[in-house]
């Protein structure tokens, strides 16, 4: 790898850092993304970019067709990782509290957590898809 091109954890937090996110180094991997543009986050989300598991999902999603829409797997990384430190709830307020890339049953995946809102709709259970109608 030349200095030319970091690797991608390094890349990520550049591109937050350059977007106006204020990012600050925890262990290895990770991160507290604190303020964007001066506003503070009220949640503070963790960043999990864990080398290893991120260049994995970075692979992986390359390798999966039609995956990326045309984009490199890190573009469209940064693309999700700037919608969920941006998106606002129903109050108006961003409501992440952990994002990034983790290992969940021996597969590596993004993930995304979010505060409920006052008001939010929460549903009882996780959401189902039927392919044929109820009957």
């Amino acid at each position: 790898m030349t200095t030319d091109r970091p690797d991608p954890e390094t890349a990520l937090v550049r591109s937050l850092r350059e977007r106006g996110f204020a990012v600050e180094a925890g262990g290895p991997g990770n991160y507290r993304v604190t303020a964007h543009g001066g506003t503070p986050l009220p949640f503070r989300p963790r960043l999990s970019l864990p080398g290893h598991l991120l260049t994995r999902y970075l692979d992986e999603l390359d390798r999966t067709p039609g995956a990326t829409a045309g984009l490199s797997a890190l573009s469209l990384t940064e693309i999700h990782l700037e919608e969920a430190l941006t998106t606002a709830g129903v109050d108006g307020r961003n409501r992440t509290t952990a994002v990034g890339v983790r290992r969940a049953r021996g597969v590596v995946e993004w993930f995304w957590h979010r505060e409920a809102a006052p008001g939010d709709e929460v549903p009882a259970t996780d959401p189902e898809w039927r392919a044929d109608r109820p009957r």
